[in-house]
């Protein structure tokens, strides 16, 4: 699992974003290395999840711009193609895809599932 912030940046979460950004590097890196053997290997970055990890980190957000959590997220939902803040069972199905024959041919490749955030 990588995260929408592997593909963009974001001020002050910058050990967060670099590990993402490595995973997606990994993710190619292994496809290459272990495709000879039938491995696939593809990394999933979802967009914001409501999670207690997320809110956690959106409380943090929100506190260091001084402005309320409810304003923030309306900002990060606003900035989606789809309304709403996606629950962990929206990004479950994605990982089962990948899993399954249907994605025989999918390796080496970063998913968004992030609502139509950020542009791939």
């Amino acid at each position: 699992t990588a995260s929408i912030w592997g593909r963009v940046a974001e001020a002050r979460f910058g050990a967060y974003v670099a590990s993402k950004h490595a995973i997606i590097g990994l993710t190619k890196t292994w496809a290459r290395e272990l495709g000879p053997r039938s491995i696939r290997v593809n990394a999933v970055c979802p967009g914001w999840v409501r999670t207690e990890a997320s809110m956690r980190s959106l409380g943090r957000m929100a506190e260091h711009d001084g402005r309320g959590e409810a304003e923030l997220l309306e900002g990060i939902v606003a900035g989606q193609a789809l309304p709403g803040l996606m629950e962990p069972d929206d990004v479950a199905g994605t990982y089962l895809f990948l899993a399954s024959d249907l994605a025989r041919n999918i390796t080496g490749q970063s998913l968004g599932v992030d609502r139509g955030e950020v542009p791939w």
